[in-house]
């Protein structure tokens, strides 16, 4: 349900000058990127879990032995 008219967007020169100065700048970073000898890290294969962990910020609870954790019952 629309409450009021759309608006419309304009395009401006400006507009399109800072998008293709930005454009060439990520081409820019890219390229300084390329440079290195070896695979980026997404080809390089299969990760450990504490790598994986460690990129998204996962914290594992601590592992605890199974007597200690066993309330008494004696």
């Amino acid at each position: 349900m629309l409450r009021r008219p759309p608006t419309t967007i304009e395009l401006k020169v400006d507009d399109i000058r800072e998008y293709e100065y930005m454009r060439q700048q990520i081409a820019k970073e890219q390229e300084k990127g390329k440079g290195f000898e070896g695979a980026p890290n997404w080809q390089s294969g299969p990760k450990s879990k504490e790598e994986v962990y460690s990129r998204i910020g996962y914290v594992p609870p601590e592992k605890t032995t199974g007597a200690s954790c066993r309330p008494n019952l004696l």
